[in-house]
């Protein structure tokens, strides 16, 4: 026989139980569409997740925090720069304050940091990237400010413009007033301040000594950033030998690491969810073909009276196994691809969509492709083994 001739006859079968056969396609589009959606979610939840993960984190870098007991200071800097592999070592001063709107007091967090580590701690490339609108360098009393410190997210009204002053008043009681040389758009970098809803304001470590802290010069965190990360644990021992006594030392790149690992086991638990799906559909293929062969038995006597073979007769079952199969694959992979342009997760203030490449595609159409023409086999070789003779005498 030729191809299409397998085709046809495969077809003519399938439309005469056409209430079967619609439901096995629907059965594997609904397994297509489960496992390209787990597998999409799972990478765009890995490359958004990680790489926010990353950016949070300062993922080449270490961070120390002092004991309850003691303190970092300019000193601490000089020697973490004398390890080997470390690139620079800066510090960063937070305190909190209060600021007040017509909405009652807000706390506000203030942030003294260099401004060349000031991109690195936003998770920008540059200020200028992440600037709204006027200067990226903080100056004296002069400092930026984030998004929710001067727009209102809820009404959507400008509580501060570049020139604006900015009251705040010191948890302790000390009065500081800012004017605001730079606004900051929405930006998803490092956050070690508790300041509620992410107001900040940003300025020189030699402003925040000297108009907050009275003169005294000491961080809230330091962070040793590496160039050489193959040296990650052999830098944070020496960073945990010069570290104050009692400091508190976070491997930032290993806490990413292990929620990478967390990321990818989560994606292997939705393909395995998404697996169930895919091995009911092929119970159903298996099914179907069976209850075909056993309604069919008298009409294989009669192909094979007339010469086809048990290999065609094999081939013919598969061949309606593949239809299905295919035709729930293209339908599924349709409206995956339709799906994943609608759906999304919110995650990290983003809109998550899940990632629809060609190897998803191809992975999840094959996959339930296989499992289908195995389910089919066991059913189609039965058919083909038949005796002519008993198959004709079949009621």
């Amino acid at each position: 026989m030729r191809p299409g001739d397998y085709v046809y006859l495969a077809f003519t079968s399938l439309k005469e139980k056409r209430g079967r056969a619609v439901g096995a396609v629907l059965g594997v589009m609904i397994a297509v569409v489960a496992l390209s959606m787990a597998l999409g979610v799972g990478e765009s939840f890995q490359k958004v997740f990680v790489e926010e993960l990353q950016k949070t984190l300062m993922s080449n870098s270490i961070l120390i925090a002092p004991g309850r007991t003691g303190e970092l200071t300019d000193a601490d800097i000089a020697y973490m720069r004398r390890i080997p592999g470390v690139a620079d070592v800066f510090g960063i001063a937070i305190a909190q304050g209060r600021v007040y709107t017509s909405e009652g007091a807000k706390i506000v967090t203030i942030v003294g940091i260099d401004p060349r580590w000031l991109p690195y701690y936003l998770g920008v490339s540059s200020v200028e990237s992440a600037l709204a609108k006027g200067e990226p360098q903080p100056r004296g009393l002069g400092v930026l400010v984030s998004y929710q410190l001067w727009m209102d997210v809820k009404s959507g009204r400008q509580l501060l413009d570049v020139g604006s002053t900015l009251p705040v008043q010191l948890i302790g009681g000390k009065s500081v007033t800012f004017y605001v040389v730079g606004m900051l758009e929405e930006t998803s970098g490092f956050r070690m301040g508790p300041g509620v809803e992410n107001r900040y304001v940003y300025m020189e470590p030699d402003a925040f000594f000297r108009y907050i802290t009275g003169g005294k010069r000491s961080y809230t965190f330091i962070v040793v950033v590496i160039n050489d990360l193959s040296r990650l644990d052999k830098i944070t021992e020496e960073v945990r030998a010069l570290a104050p006594p009692g400091s508190r030392v976070f491997n930032p790149a290993a806490m990413a690491k292990q929620m990478q690992m967390f990321v990818f086991a989560l994606q292997a638990f939705m393909a395995m969810v998404s697996a169930v799906g895919m091995g009911i559909t092929a119970m159903w293929i298996f099914d179907s073909m069976t209850i075909s062969v056993v309604q069919r038995t008298k009409e294989i006597g009669i192909l094979k009276a007339l010469g086809y073979t048990s290999r065609d007769i094999l081939v013919l079952f598969l061949m309606e196994a593949a239809i299905i199969s295919a035709l729930g694959a293209a339908l599924g992979v349709a409206l995956s691809l339709v799906a994943s342009a609608i759906i999304y997760l919110p995650v990290f203030g983003m809109k998550m969509h899940p990632s629809f490449t060609p190897e998803i595609a191809a992975v999840s159409a094959i996959l339930p492709f296989v499992s289908d023409i195995v389910a089919a086999y066991i059913p189609a070789r039965r058919a083909a083994s038949l005796n002519p003779v008993e198959a004709l005498r079949y009621e």
